[in-house]
């Protein structure tokens, strides 16, 4: 008997809030490949014991994973978000077995044709989700035999991949505070710094990451360029340890050697459209 996924995408929008199992290492949904269908899905959830009961499936394999608690108010911020992933589908636990909705039947995709600067990527779907497949299962704290190191070298090398072909925001920003004289200071590179106090400077793969990591600078002057990957070196700033790919989603971080050695290791597979 066939399940009324119908039925369910309507309920959906009543649910006062919901919980999406996320990955521990990033600020993203946990993503996983359906089987069957080979749609990327994700686990949303109308209570905490029922995310609790499904994390513990994946923890027994050592994923990193916590929740993340939407509001009914907030159900666009998430529908964007995925979109912005690629994600086909919800698997949605509403206190019995879980029920695959379409992303596309409970919300349209975002509007971006009034973005702030020309040329904006407005999406990069193919690297949210090999970089999320790729860093989920290279945080996991486990010993691989040969078959799985050579897959996650094959994870990387798609995800490297679609690094070098992508085009990029990277930002400078203008302090409120005057400068000598009363002049106005000049535009700055503002850094990232992690929890060993190294300095990164943050790039961003769509415009979703760039408003999600600077919504708590609202009303700040930042300016926004669009570069290639081959662009990145000489935009990055002499007191940067190298870049911070999605500060607020996958949390990609790549050191000045590592964005150089990118090129050198798959620049031929980028180039043959492979």
């Amino acid at each position: 008997m066939a399940v009324d996924n119908t039925f369910i995408a309507k309920r959906f929008e009543k649910f006062k809030e919901v919980f999406v199992l996320y990955s521990g290492g990033g600020n993203v949904p946990f993503v996983e490949c359906d089987d069957t269908t080979f749609d990327d899905q994700v686990y949303v959830f109308t209570t905490p014991e029922d995310l609790q009961r499904y994390a513990k499936i994946y923890t027994k394999e050592k994923h990193n994973l916590k929740g993340m608690n939407y509001p009914q108010a907030q159900f666009p911020r998430l529908y964007e978000q995925l979109y912005c992933m690629g994600i086909d589908t919800l698997q949605v636990v509403d206190g019995g077995a879980p029920i695959k909705v379409n992303l596309e039947d409970l919300a349209s995709p975002p509007d971006y044709s009034n973005l702030p600067v020309k040329d904006l990527p407005t999406s990069n779907p193919g690297l949210q989700l090999s970089a999320t497949y790729f860093l989920q299962e290279l945080r996991r704290p486990v010993e691989r035999d040969t078959k799985e190191k050579k897959r996650l070298k094959e994870m990387e090398e798609e995800m490297a991949v679609n690094l070098l072909r992508s085009r990029f925001i990277v930002t400078m920003d203008m302090p409120a505070v005057k400068g000598a004289g009363g002049k106005k200071p000049a535009w700055r590179i503002s850094l990232v710094r992690n929890k060993s106090g190294k300095a990164y400077q943050p790039v961003y793969t769509d415009y979703f990451e760039f408003r999600k990591f600077n919504e708590k600078n609202r009303g700040a002057r930042i300016r926004m360029k669009v570069v290639g990957y081959d662009d990145l070196e000489k935009e990055l700033a002499k007191s940067a340890e190298g870049y911070v790919f999605n500060p607020a989603g996958f949390n990609l971080i790549l050191n000045r050697d590592q964005i150089g050695q990118m090129k050198k290791r798959y620049g031929k597979q980028a180039e043959s459209g492979k």
